[in-house]
């Protein structure tokens, strides 16, 4: 998901910024486009592959990841229902593996890890869905996956766009 603050900005740079994005949006290709790994790796973040990082480490080597990832503009929620290795694995070899295309300047990416789509919308209702959204369901008769405790206590502190309404991306 991409979001944009709205903006009006004339000043030479942002023009500058965005022909620069614009050059680059035109010519990405998703055959040959870096994915969000190889660009932190070319920024020199150390980020080992999953199965070669400890479980003490985890939580160290996955904070890292996050901070580069905010100070990038690109932020996650919903992720309080996997340990700090298993979030670790799954950006790197899933989410962040992708082909990455250029954004356009002051834009910021919001990485959901559970869409409200396919099994995510089970993860969601079971681990991140309040009370007051089980019982709306459940009285309107829509069978719901058993509540299961959290993996993790991270989502509340997890770093956050500045000048964007947040408040739905608890």
């Amino acid at each position: 998901m991409i979001m944009q603050p709205e903006q009006h900005h004339s000043d030479l740079a942002t023009k500058d910024a965005v022909a620069a994005w614009l050059a680059a949006a035109r010519a990405w290709d998703p055959e040959t486009a870096p994915s969000w790994v190889s660009r932190l790796r070319a920024d020199g973040l150390d980020l080992p592959d999953p199965e070669g990082v400890q479980r003490d480490d985890a939580a160290k080597v996955l904070t890292t990841l996050i901070d580069a990832l905010a100070a990038r503009g690109v932020f996650l929620v919903h992720t309080d229902h996997l340990d700090d290795a298993g979030l670790y694995a799954y950006l790197l070899t899933t989410a962040l593996a992708a082909p990455a295309p250029p954004r356009r300047p002051g834009t910021v990416e919001v990485i959901d890890l559970c869409p409200p789509y396919g099994s995510g919308i089970d993860t969601m209702l079971a681990c991140h869905a309040s009370e007051a959204t089980r019982a709306a369901l459940a009285a309107r008769g829509i069978p719901l996956p058993p509540r299961k405790a959290p993996a993790a206590d991270r989502d509340r502190t997890l770093p956050r766009p500045k000048g964007l309404d947040t408040s739905d991306l608890a």
